[in-house]
């Protein structure tokens, strides 16, 4: 892996992801996703839910589906 960084610098983070998958498992490469109904559930009224994003994952659509079954306003603002 340090040899990968030396040489590749750009493929650092694939090089990781397939060796955290070769020892440790590939669900500790999957993202988790929580289902909105669990979420929802244990929210409390006068605290924000915080999504902490990754590469590729963008739950906005699930959140807005939701807030419209419940016919609940949201409201977004992005911290990036």
């Amino acid at each position: 892996m340090c040899l990968v960084r030396c040489v590749r610098e750009d493929r650092t983070l694939v090089a990781a992801s397939k060796f955290i998958s070769a020892i440790l498992g590939q669900e500790y490469i999957d993202p988790i996703s929580y289902p909105m109904q669990d979420i929802w559930g244990e929210s409390k009224f006068n605290v924000p839910i915080l999504f902490l994003l990754s590469p590729g994952a963008d739950p906005t659509s699930s959140i807005d589906d939701f807030a419209r079954k419940k016919k609940k306003v949201t409201e977004k603002v992005s911290m990036g």
